[in-house]
């Protein structure tokens, strides 16, 4: 929680700062937020919750951008998911297609075993596409991951890197696709790394409302032990954008 908590007050701290320097000529915020609820009856009976929002801001050669998610599942009144992440990342243009980042990522998902996960990275973004219908990017960086896994099992932490695609085709105004991929190796032992994947789908409604369906993995090759190495998560969610 200290962890989280560190990089809300880093977050609103860069949003103090940079409001009075850009207040003129840079647009405001924008974003999306997102909830989604799935309820199954009859041999068994399960509830799943999820909420999440994103957010970024533009400046003349910069950008911050947020995200934070929650999910909460029971399956048979017994909690079969409760997880939360956020992501903290500051781009920084270097040339029209090329910018450095810095992130910061906190994560905690006790019924798989991690109590708190925080990824530090630096590192370098390209876009190979970069037109009006589609954006094609990939992302490379360094840094160090902080693991403290649930009792009785040992904090632990390592240097690590990440390779980042993500791809966005938009039909129409409203209406896009949306596909990221992301691996984060663990650079002292080859078999401990993490993969995830998203595919999104995402069409306006009416208004600032908007439909999704998306579907995740989310893959850990080196689980603390007794614990799976897939979380799957297939979704329909109503976004309100901003």
């Amino acid at each position: 929680m200290r962890h989280l908590i560190r990089n809300m007050v880093l977050f609103c701290l860069l949003v103090g700062v940079a409001k009075p320097l850009a207040a003129q000529e840079t647009p405001p915020w924008k974003g999306n937020l997102e909830l989604s609820y799935l309820n199954t009856s009859g041999n068994t009976h399960s509830e799943t919750f999820v909420a999440a929002g994103k957010a970024e801001r533009t400046f003349a050669v910069s950008k911050l951008s947020g995200e934070i998610k929650a999910i909460y599942g029971e399956k048979d009144n017994v909690a079969s998911d409760k997880s939360w992440m956020g992501i903290l990342k500051y781009d920084r243009n270097i040339t029209e297609y090329t910018y450095g980042f810095l992130s910061e990522s906190v994560e905690r998902n006790t019924l798989k075993g991690i109590e708190i996960r925080s990824i530090t990275l630096a590192g370098l973004g390209h876009y190979f596409i970069k037109t009006p219908s589609d954006t094609l990017k990939g992302e490379v960086g360094l840094g160090y991951t902080r693991e403290n896994p649930i009792s009785p099992f040992d904090d632990r932490g390592f240097p690590t890197a990440r390779l980042f695609g993500g791809y966005v085709h938009s039909f129409t105004d409203k209406t896009r696709f949306e596909q990221t991929v992301e691996y984060t190796p663990n650079l002292k032992e080859a078999k401990d790394y993490l993969i995830n994947e998203e595919s999104a789908f995402i069409t306006n409604l009416m208004g600032n409302l908007a439909f999704k369906v998306s579907y995740a993995v989310l893959y850990d090759n080196l689980p603390p032990p007794g614990f799976g190495k897939y979380d799957r998560l297939f979704k329909t969610a109503l976004l309100y954008t901003f």
